[in-house]
């Protein structure tokens, strides 16, 4: 599998995150890019994790548009959470470019 460790990592990343953006929710309008980012970050987690029997091969683009769309919004999280986005977006980059081709997980 290409770049295993890298991928668990970010999959960790937005276990963390996700529940930050969820209390947001709570507190304030979240944009719709970014909740649509979310949920299709959610969904490439679950094919990563082979969750639910998905028999799916893993694309990038869903996780660097939650990349994207976190650090475009980054300013609404608490100093903790801010940091966070900031290594998953680290961890994003690290992806090779090929938006198209699948992980191979």
């Amino acid at each position: 599998m290409e770049n295993k460790e890298l991928l668990e990592k970010i999959v960790a990343m937005q276990e963390e995150i996700i529940p930050a953006v969820r209390d947001a929710e709570q507190r304030e309008d979240v944009p719709a890019p970014l909740r649509h980012a979310i949920d299709e970050g959610e969904q490439w987690a679950d094919v990563i994790q082979k969750k639910d029997g998905r028999d799916k091969e893993a694309r990038r683009w869903p996780v660097k548009q939650l990349a994207k769309e976190l650090h475009e919004h980054v300013a609404m999280f608490d100093h903790e959470t801010r940091q966070r986005i900031k290594e998953y977006c680290e961890l994003v980059k690290r992806l090779p470019n090929d938006d198209d081709a699948p992980l191979g997980v």
